[in-house]
This record gives structure tokens, C-alpha cells and sequence, in this order.
């Protein structure tokens, strides 16, 4: 079964990478550069101004530490027809959770590193630590996340709801008191205290399991996991295993009864309606204002202010571009009586709109985080002019290219 399960690894793998090649582009990879670094000299300013005394510091370390263990769920590869092809070789599928369990530590492991690394300086300014300590506090960590994997694992076989939230909130408080403990106290300590939690749930969920497997759980699991990599892709790129949810929010269709029912508003109508019904393109730009404006908020550098709104109007637009092409299979849109250059117009004011809204809301929080009127103004001059460049010219280069 451990090769079963590496052959479909291998086809999962193969896979995944047909879609990276668009996610991980030069545009992304190059904000990417410019956001991490603008924080980083944001994050090494902000150690400058705390206190050596800042006991809240070790706190919020243990808060995010404790988010990030969130990320990263036990991988299976389960599929549908597991249930029926699957069931007879269920006594032998020990070989096969070994391997995806060893998969699933990858991904976790190497974020953990990331933001333990990234953490370490105010541990070092707010807690007293020592850069050296990083190793223990980094064991620590894959323990813990070593433990919730097992809890994961224990969640896919024939337990009550009861005893799988029970494994979930045990884990949960250990793992809480734990973190306190060793930004509080000795980094080695936690490291031990996390070494014995992974032994203990070890020990109570792996090694003493003794019921069946729930094939449905585990196939629906899979599923969700493979559905949230698959909204990530899709911010990208169409993914056509990704089905698109709709809602009918009839508080907005006051946006809808503003347009004109006219012919040179056909596709402009059905943009408005797919951004406001629909889940995926909404949700991504409420998400990414909310984000920006949590930033601006707490900025008052002007350069760097107005660097990171810049940046964040260009993520919108360039996650909304993918828009255009949500009624390109449609054949009834292909039968309607406009022009074709109507297709393009539609799209380029639409996100200009929601470009323009969003650049107003940027400008409010970078003046509350700024305190100065001036440069607020100013920044929010520099926002519009983002936004009226990426739509008249990043936008339409991009569509010309979407066409040919």
C-alpha cells in the first residue's frame, strides 16, 4: 500500500504542477518581493521602539505560533471510489497512513521554520531569549504540529463526534499552555513539554486505535482540503474542479436595479451580477481591502504607505482580471447581438469601479494611520492614479492577450 500511495503522490504532484506555473508568474513573485520586504523593514523598525520589558511581546508570539500550527491538514488522496475499490484492503492501510502522514508534516514543517524565523527577533527583544534558542523553540513547534496531525488522523476513523472534539480541545489546551510556557519561562522546557504531548497523543491516537475506518469522513476531508488548495488556484487561474458557489443576496440588487437595461450594457450587467452573487471574486476583494486597510491603518510611514496601497490595488485588479472569461464557454453569450469590443469595456469599468471604491478606502485608513491630512491626500492622489493606470493600460494589454 505504501507504493500505492506513492504512485498517487506522483500523479498528485504532477498535477499540482500544471497549476504553479501560473500561481508562482513574475507579477506575483515580484509583489511577493516588494510586500515581504516593505514588512520586514516595518517589523525591524518596530523592534527599535518597544521596550526590553515588553511582556505583551512573548504573548503574541505565542498567539500567531499558535495560528500557524492551524495550517496544514493530514493528507490522504482519498477519492470517491476508494469506498468501494479500497474497502477490502482497509486491514493494510497502516502502510499507507505512514506514508501520507510523513507527506503531511512537509508543507507544515517548512512554514513553521518560516515563522519561527520571523518571530525569533521580538522573542529576542520582548522575551530576553537568545538567537540560539531558535532550534528549541523550532522542535517544539513540529511537535505540537505532530500532535494535532494525529488528531487529524484519529478524526477519519469510526469515533463518536464526542470523542473526536475531546481530542480536539485536549490538544488545543495543551498545546496553549505549552506555548505560554516556554516564552514565559525556558525554551527547553517547552521543547520537552511538546516532545512528550506528540509521545502522549501517539500513544492514545495511533497506537491504541482499534475501529474502522470512516471512509466517508476521510473522502470528505480530502475533499475540503483539496477544495481550499483549489480557491487558492483559482485566484490565479481557472481550475476546473472547482465549482463555483452562488448566493442570492437580495439586499444588493439595488446595485443591479441602478444599471440601465440597455444593449451597451449586456456584459456589464452579467459582470455586476457575478461579482455580486457570486462567492469567489466578492469574497476575494472584501478580503484583500480588509487586509490593505489593516495595514494602512497602522503605517505612518508616507513612502511606505503609499507603496503598500499601491500594491494592494494591484492584487485586486489582478485577481479580478480572471472575470473576463467567466462567460466565455456560455453559448448563449455567444449568440447575443452586441459587439465584441463590449466584452472588454465591461470588464475594464467594472474594475475600475471596484478599484476606485477601494482606493477611497485606502485613503481614509492611510490618513487615520498617517495622522496628516497632506500626505493622506497625497497618497490617495497616488492611489487613483494606480488605479487609473492599471485599468486603462495593465488591463487592457491583458485582455488583448486573454483574446489572441
Amino acid at each position: 500500500m505504501s507504493e500505492f500511495f506513492q504512485k498517487r503522490l506522483a500523479r498528485h504532484q504532477k498535477h499540482m504542477m500544471r497549476y504553479m506555473r501560473y500561481v508562482f508568474n513574475d507579477h506575483f513573485v515580484l509583489v511577493c518581493l516588494f510586500l515581504f520586504g516593505g514588512v520586514g523593514f516595518y517589523y525591524s523598525n518596530l523592534l527599535k521602539t518597544l521596550p526590553e520589558d515588553f511582556f505583551w511581546g512573548s504573548g503574541i508570539v505565542a498567539f500567531v505560533w499558535l495560528l500557524s500550527l492551524y495550517s496544514g491538514s493530514f493528507v490522504t488522496l482519498a477519492e470517491p471510489a476508494d469506498m468501494v475499490f479500497l474497502l477490502p484492503k482497509e486491514n493494510k492501510m497502516t502502510d499507507y497512513f505512514k506514508r501520507s502522514f510523513t507527506y503531511s508534516c512537509i508543507f507544515p514543517f517548512v512554514l513553521l521554520v518560516l515563522v519561527c524565523g520571523f518571530l525569533m527577533p521580538l522573542l529576542v527583544v520582548a522575551g530576553g531569549f537568545q538567537f540560539s534558542e531558535f532550534i528549541w523553540f523550532l522542535l517544539m513547534l513540529w511537535s505540537l504540529k505532530i500532535s494535532q496531525l494525529h488528531v487529524q488522523r484519529y478524526g477519519i476513523y469510526q469515533v463518536t463526534n464526542a470523542k473526536k472534539k475531546q481530542s480536539q480541545i485536549l490538544w488545543l489546551l495543551t498545546t496553549i499552555v505549552i506555548l505560554l510556557v516556554s516564552v514565559y519561562t525556558f525554551s527547553w522546557v517547552g521543547t520537552g513539554l511538546g516532545l512528550l504531548q506528540a509521545v502522549c497523543f501517539y500513544i492514545l491516537y495511533w497506537k491504541r486505535l482499534s475501529v474502522g475506518l470512516d471512509w466517508e469522513e476521510m473522502v470528505k476531508k480530502e475533499q475540503n482540503r483539496l477544495h481550499r488548495l483549489y480557491q487558492f488556484i483559482n485566484l490565479f487561474t481557472d481550475v476546473p474542479e472547482i465549482t463555483a458557489t452562488v448566493k442570492r443576496r437580495k439586499y444588493l440588487d439595488g446595485l443591479l436595479n441602478k444599471l440601465s437595461i440597455q444593449q451597451k450594457n449586456t456584459y456589464l450587467y452579467l459582470y455586476v451580477r457575478r461579482m455580486v452573487r457570486g462567492s469567489e471574486f466578492s469574497g476575494l476583494y472584501l478580503r484583500l481591502v480588509f487586509i490593505g486597510s489593516l495595514f494602512l491603518y497602522f503605517l505612518n510611514s508616507f513612502w511606505f504607505s503609499v507603496g503598500l496601497g499601491s500594491v494592494f490595488l494591484y492584487l485586486i485588479g489582478f485577481q479580478l482580471i480572471p472575470l473576463y472569461n467567466q462567460f466565455h464557454y456560455m453559448v448563449l453569450t455567444q449568440l447575443y447581438p452586441v459587439p465584441k469590443e463590449q466584452k472588454g469595456r465591461a470588464i475594464q469599468s467594472l474594475i475600475g469601479l471596484l478599484l476606485l471604491v477601494a482606493a477611497v478606502i485606502f485613503g481614509l485608513f492611510a490618513w487615520i494611520g498617517l495622522k496628516n491630512v497632506q500626505q493622506a491626500g497625497m497618497a490617495a492622489g497616488i492611489y487613483l492614479l494606480v488605479t487609473l493606470a492599471f485599468t486603462k493600460l495593465y488591463v487592457s494589454s491583458r485582455i488583448k492577450k486573454m483574446e489572441n
